[in-house]
Formats: C-alpha cells, sequence, structure tokens
C-alpha cells in the first residue's frame, strides 16, 4: 500500500492557476513601483513580498486540501454485499468425536458463528446432512434466527444416520438457492469427510450447473482421529463400535481435496483439530468474486486525512496576509493576535478527539491492571460507540478487541466455581475479541495464542456444567424421594393414629372376654407398640436420607459446618421433632389407658411430617387422584346450598349456551413469554428429533 496519496489528484491541475497568479502578482509590483516614480512622489514604500508568498501559500494549501491527501493506509475487510450464502453443516455421529474442541460438530458451529458476526447484507440460510438433510433455515437476513436454529443443530435433527453430501447439495440448489442469481451463490461445507455411499462426480456437476461456489472446510485430525463418545440405553457414556471394534474416525483429507479438484468455484481447507477463522477464510474466498448490483474486491483501503489542518493553516496565512492592508475597518494588534490564537485554536481542535479516544483508552487500561473489569470493558465499549473507531487504525482496534477478551477471561475465572454457565458465557465472549483482533490484525500473534487454551477452558467449563447439572438433576431424584419416604411415613402414621381408638371403651354385657377388655386391650398395646417403633426406626432413616441431601445440596467448596443455616435446616429440625413425639407416642402406648395421650402425640408427628412436605413440595401444585375426586363428589352431594345460591345458579341457567356465556368474559392473560414458548418448542424438537434418529437407527450399516 501507498504511505501517502491524493484521493482527488486531478484537483492539482489547480496548482496551474496558482502558478499564474504568481507571476500577475509579480507583474502587478513591478507596474506599481513604475507608477510611483513616473507620478514623481518620490521613492516609493517597500513593498512587503512576503503578503503575495503568503497568498500564495495559502491558494496553493487551499488545492492540496482540495485534492484529499491522505496518510497512514488501512485496508479493511469487507463482506461482498448481495451474496446468498448457505451453510451446510455435517451433523453426522463421527462429529461428536472430541479431536477438535470441544467436539468436530460445536467447533464447526463456532465458526459458523464468527462468519455470521463477519457478514452484514448477505442472505443466510443453513442445511444440516447426515443420512440426509434437513433445511433448519431459507435464505434469510435475520441472523438471529440463523443462530437460534444453528443450536438445533444436533445429530437427532436427521431422519438417517451416515454422511452423504449429495443429498445436501440437492437440497440446497433445489429448495433454497434463488433462480435467476447464478454466481451469487456459495455453500460452506463443514464436514469430517466421513462419507458412505457419497457420489461426489454429481456433486461436481450440480455445483458447475448451477454456478454455486462451494467452500469446502474438513474439520478433525487426519492422522491420529478419534473415537466418537455416545450414550448408552442405561445411561452411561461408551462409544460406537462397529462389528464389535470401536470405530476411529479421521478427517478423509484426500477424499476432500479429491472432491474440489476440477471445479473451478471451489476451495478446501483443512483446518485439522486447531481453532480456525472461518470469517477470515470466507471474505478470503470471496475476495474477486462480484456481489450483486456489480463487483469489487473484498477489501477497501482508508487513509487519515490531512486536508483539514491544511485548510485552517491556509486560512490563517490568508488572515495574516491581508490584516494590515485593510486596519481601519477591525484589524489592530489586539485583534491579530486574537485571530492568530483563533485560528491555532482551530487547529488544535482537529486532534482533540483523538486525543480523547487516547485519554480514555488510558483510563481504560487503568481499571484493567487495578482489577477492574467492568469498569475497564465499559470503557472500551464507550471509545467504540462514540465514534473512536473512525479515528483509529486497525492495529489500535485489534488491541482493545485484545484488552475485552483478557478482561472477559478475569471474569470468567473469578465466577468459574460458582456460576460455571456465566464463566462459560464470559469465556465465548474473549474468544469472539480474540478472533476479532486476530481478523483486524492478521499478525497479531498475542491474540492467535490466545485460542487454544481459551477452547480448552470452553471445554473444561462445558465439562462442569455438565456435571453440574447431572449434580442438579441426581439432587432433584434424591428431593422427590424424599418426598415419597415422608409421604409413606404420613400415611403410615395417620394410619396406624386411626386404628388406635380414641378413649378406652367399658365392656358391654355379661362378657368379660369382649374386644375392649382390658386384656385384649394390653394384646393391642403390644401391637401399636410395635407398629409406632416400626415408624419411628422409618423416621429415624428419613432423617438420615434427608442430612445426606442437605450435605449433598451444599456447593461445592463450602463446609456445611460452616453455614449459619443449612438447606434443610428447617426439615432436619421438624423431622427431629416428629421423632421425639413418636417415641413419647410408643411410651404411652404400652398402657391403654394413655392411647388418648398417644393420639395426641401422634397428630403432633402427622403435623410436623406435613410441615416438611410443605416446605419441600411449596412450589407444585398438589396432584388429583381419582379418590380425591370421589371424596370431593361426596362432599358435594352432602352439602346443601342457600335459597341465594340456588338463585345464583338460575340466573346462570338464564345465560344461554356455554359459547353465549364464555363470550361475556374476559380471557385471562397469559403467564408466559416468547423465551418461554421457545424453550418449549426446542425441548419438543429435541424430542421428536430423538424419537426419529432411534426409529431410524438400524436403516443403516454405519450410523456414524
Amino acid at each position: 500500500m501507498i504511505p501517502f496519496v491524493f484521493q482527488q489528484p486531478w484537483m492539482l491541475l489547480l496548482l496551474l492557476a496558482v502558478i499564474s497568479l504568481g507571476g500577475i502578482l509579480r507583474y502587478a509590483r513591478r507596474r506599481r513601483r513604475i507608477v510611483l516614480e513616473e507620478m514623481g512622489t518620490g521613492k516609493p514604500p517597500p513593498y512587503t513580498k512576503w503578503r503575495d508568498l503568503a497568498r500564495l501559500t495559502s491558494l496553493t494549501l487551499m488545492v492540496i486540501a482540495a485534492a484529499k491527501p491522505g496518510f497512514d493506509p488501512q485496508r479493511n475487510n469487507v463482506s461482498q454485499s448481495g451474496r446468498d450464502v448457505v451453510f451446510v453443516l455435517d451433523v453426522s455421529r463421527s462429529m461428536l468425536a472430541e479431536d477438535a474442541s470441544p467436539n468436530r460438530l460445536n467447533a464447526a458451529k463456532n465458526g459458523v458463528r464468527d462468519v455470521l458476526d463477519a457478514l452484514s447484507t448477505e442472505r443466510v440460510g443453513l442445511v444440516i446432512y447426515a443420512g440426509n438433510s434437513n433445511i433448519l433455515c431459507p435464505l434469510t437476513y435475520d441472523y438471529n434466527f440463523v443462530r437460534y436454529m444453528l443450536d438445533q443443530a444436533t445429530t437427532r435433527a436427521v431422519d438417517f444416520g451416515g454422511t452423504i453430501l449429495l443429498s445436501a447439495v440437492e437440497k440446497s440448489i433445489d429448495n433454497v438457492l434463488l433462480d435467476g442469481r447464478e454466481g451469487m451463490h456459495d455453500l460452506i461445507v463443514l464436514t469430517d469427510g466421513e462419507e458412505h455411499g457419497a457420489e461426489n462426480e454429481r456433486v461436481k456437476e450440480l455445483l458447475e450447473e448451477n454456478g454455486v461456489g462451494l467452500l469446502l472446510v474438513g474439520v478433525g485430525d487426519p492422522s491420529a482421529g478419534s473415537r466418537i463418545p455416545i450414550t448408552d440405553e442405561e445411561g452411561r457414556g461408551t462409544y460406537v463400535k462397529y462389528e464389535g471394534d470401536f470405530v476411529t474416525t479421521r478427517l478423509k483429507d484426500k477424499e476432500l481435496r479429491e472432491l474440489v479438484r476440477g471445479i473451478d468455484n471451489a476451495a478446501y481447507q483443512s483446518v485439522g483439530a486447531s481453532s480456525f477463522d472461518l470469517a477470515g477464510l470466507y471474505l478470503e474466498y470471496v475476495a474477486e468474486k462480484p456481489a450483486s448490483g456489480g463487483s469489487g474486491d473484498q477489501t477497501y483501503v482508508t487513509y487519515r486525512e490531512a486536508g483539514f489542518p491544511l485548510m485552517i493553516l491556509a486560512l490563517l496565512l490568508l488572515i495574516i496576509a491581508e490584516g494590515r492592508v485593510i486596519p481601519k475597518i477591525t484589524i489592530n494588534k489586539t485583534a491579530s493576535a486574537r485571530v492568530v490564537l483563533l485560528g491555532f485554536f482551530l487547529m488544535v481542535s482537529t486532534y482533540a478527539t483523538e486525543l480523547g479516544v487516547e485519554a480514555r483508552l488510558n483510563d481504560a487500561l487503568t481499571h484493567q491492571k487495578a482489577g477492574r473489569y467492568s469498569e475497564a470493558l465499559e470503557s472500551f465499549a464507550l471509545i467504540v460507540e462514540e465514534g473512536g473507531s473512525r479515528l483509529m487504525n486497525n492495529k489500535q482496534l485489534a488491541t482493545i478487541a485484545f484488552n475485552e477478551g483478557l478482561c472477559y477471561l478475569a471474569q470468567a475465572e473469578s465466577q468459574a466455581s460458582q456460576e460455571p454457565k456465566a464463566a462459560l458465557g464470559l469465556v465465548m465472549q474473549a474468544r469472539s475479541r480474540f478472533l476479532n483482533a486476530r481478523r483486524m490484525k492478521p499478525d497479531f500473534d498475542r491474540a492467535g495464542q490466545r485460542l487454544d487454551p481459551v477452547a480448552q477452558m470452553i471445554v473444561d467449563y462445558q465439562k462442569k456444567i455438565t456435571e453440574e447439572e447431572q449434580r442438579q438433576q441426581e439432587i432433584e431424584e434424591k428431593m422427590q424421594a424424599l418426598i415419597e419416604m415422608l409421604q409413606a411415613l404420613l400415611e403410615s402414621q395417620t394410619e396406624l393414629r386411626s386404628d388406635v381408638p380414641s378413649r378406652p371403651q367399658q365392656p358391654r354385657g355379661p362378657s368379660t372376654q369382649s374386644l375392649d377388655s382390658p386384656e385384649n386391650a394390653a394384646v393391642k398395646s403390644t401391637h401399636f407398640t410395635s407398629d409406632q417403633l416400626h415408624l419411628i426406626e422409618t423416621a429415624n432413616n428419613v432423617r438420615v436420607f434427608m442430612g445426606q441431601l442437605d450435605q449433598a445440596m451444599t456447593p461445592k467448596g463450602i463446609d456445611i459446618e460452616q453455614l449459619p443455616v443449612s438447606i434443610l435446616h428447617e426439615p432436619l429440625q421438624l423431622i427431629a421433632e416428629a421423632i421425639e413425639a413418636q417415641n413419647r407416642a410408643a411410651e404411652q402406648l404400652r398402657q391403654w389407658t394413655s392411647w388418648p395421650d398417644a393420639r395426641l402425640q401422634q397428630q403432633i408427628a402427622i403435623d410436623k411430617i406435613k410441615s416438611i412436605l410443605d416446605l419441600l413440595a411449596s412450589d407444585q401444585s398438589e396432584d388429583w387422584d381419582e379418590g380425591d375426586w370421589e371424596d370431593w363428589e361426596e362432599d358435594w352431594d352432602d352439602m346443601e346450598f342457600s335459597d341465594s345460591e340456588g338463585g345464583m345458579n338460575a340466573s346462570m341457567d338464564g345465560q344461554g349456551d356455554l359459547a353465549a356465556g364464555a363470550e361475556m368474559q374476559a380471557l385471562p392473560l397469559p403467564n408466559y413469554s416468547v423465551e418461554d414458548i421457545l424453550m418449549e418448542e426446542q425441548g419438543s424438537l429435541q424430542f421428536r428429533q430423538q424419537q426419529r434418529a432411534v426409529a431410524n437407527k438400524g436403516k443403516v450399516e454405519k450410523d456414524w
């Protein structure tokens, strides 16, 4: 690139007029001197040549400024507007191999996200394929929707396993790309090349016949390869097997190179198992391609303008040169000084914005060094928002992006132990900043060196999140088991209390062997006491289980004894009080005369257990079973309505049919958001995908 240029060089032709004006001024000075001598006015006053020199210099500077001089050139990457880009993503099970970080599929998704961040006016679509293909998103300008659908691209999103690229290419050309735009279409295919039954020659024919460009990106290790992790039917982690042996998948580098050979409008790039900048690869691929409505290069060069300071200087020279010619109007020494100061101020103000940007940059770096990362990120963002990016070169912008990435990394490390999901989001932000820094300054090695460690951090955080989710799942299962144990204990304790008579009854009639006789009461006391002791043992088991659950619910790295109050402190206290009441009931059940007191203690235990269930299930609605409905029907039949209630029912009967009555009532406001609907639909979609994948699993021999 040329370090200094005139962006409108044809304006320099006006310098010829400056030369002519210089000759005219010189002729005028000579004629003035001759006229004064002929008039006999004596020796003519000296005429200062510097005034004419100042005028000519001022005019010269104006001409040069009009030619728009520029310096400090910067080459900027831009996307070709008007092209149609379809991402074709391989979602076969071989893409789950973890030789790339975190695996091939997620690495490919991250590359697509990078391209979406770099594009601006292209229409983008998304097609996934394995044994067959699906269109996840048609051509659209809504990049956020493409990102959302990209998250839905899983190995269960297609009906058949295996890998057949031809299906995806046919569907992209027939159903996604628009007719009449030949030469404006690009397919970006991300795959590991694990082809089973591919028809590469037909793929070549389709691309050439329809004028579709192909950027083929190979993801995965071409030498060592990797096994394919899966989860078996029992939920255990294992690897894909074929004919009794573990499958090792490798990047089919040779086959992919052969695929693009002979296609003029195709390129292949093997990224292996390392981090890659797909946005840079695509922008380089389309550098010489035309855009809709015209053609042009993929990059453009910008220069820092030098014309405005020259205009200020030209104005100052002109004011100084004319100042003493018209002293009677406004110009005196003080005014001249003010004019000079004003001109100086205008010239200095040209760089005021740059100095402000530099000051804010120093402020952001100060916050960063002091560990105030949030303030530093706000300062960096303020520089860009206030237009600082227009006054800075790519090197400075890359430095800002790099330092933003460091701030995000520091924040992620501080939140990693407590909030792994938030830390993962921060690391993803850091990765995006490092990629932007490398894109703006390709030789920025420090940013490139950060990509692999950041990718490993993403893997580590994802593992932590998975472990935390598994831990939460186990806690939920244990909580449900605890609730079931408490419900069973409550039911047994309530049943036992109902068996114990509320008061001892006197024998009736002449028989002394009545069921309520003291002899039979002693037998019942033994039976009641034995049952109560069994329930006490059950309650103790519940307390032990609850204590273990309390320990499991304590966040990692925190000793439960150091907490002022544990999570299940109140339920543990209530179960202890229930056991105490059960022990008192067991003692009182030994004497049939104290059965009423025993029933009272049993009721206390029942109330304590109910309180525990209310605490544990306060956010859950009570389930109605058929028995509850029957009890409710019996209560309803026994209820008596007053005349006012009968009048109300009668008046309701006169409203007409159900539809007419419904029209008079306002519909309730929905208590769910758009995010809730999307999450529900996402769950349903994944469930349907999983069911289809299971149903079609046996339809292919090599389901990876």
